[in-house]
């Protein structure tokens, strides 16, 4: 009657184990527009959206000032190999 009792935990232990896989297997291979209906999905987008438009007006700020910075007159800019190089910085920043 023991080895009944114990084999018989064992097949619920199993059981339950096989039945947490299979939920955690669904959640891995699920998408993320498929997870909750793709609502949180959208949120995250959204979000992407509004630090990509802040990142974009700090690198164009910071670009500013620091092309400011180091040309405090316009005769250095004039140089065409200098104003290459500050090209160069705003596109490698993109």
């Amino acid at each position: 009657m023991d080895d009944n009792w114990i084999v018989e935990n064992l097949e619920n232990a199993l059981a339950t184990w096989n039945e947490k896989l299979a939920e955690i297997w669904q959640l891995v291979s699920m998408t993320p527009q498929e997870f909750k209906d793709g609502g949180i999905w959208n949120i995250v987008e959204q979000i992407n959206g509004a630090l990509q438009a802040i990142g974009y007006g700090l690198l164009v700020l910071f670009f500013a000032m620091g092309l400011f910075k180091n040309t405090v007159n316009f005769q250095e800019l004039r140089r065409p190999e200098a104003a290459l190089r500050y090209f160069l910085h705003f596109v490698a920043a993109l």
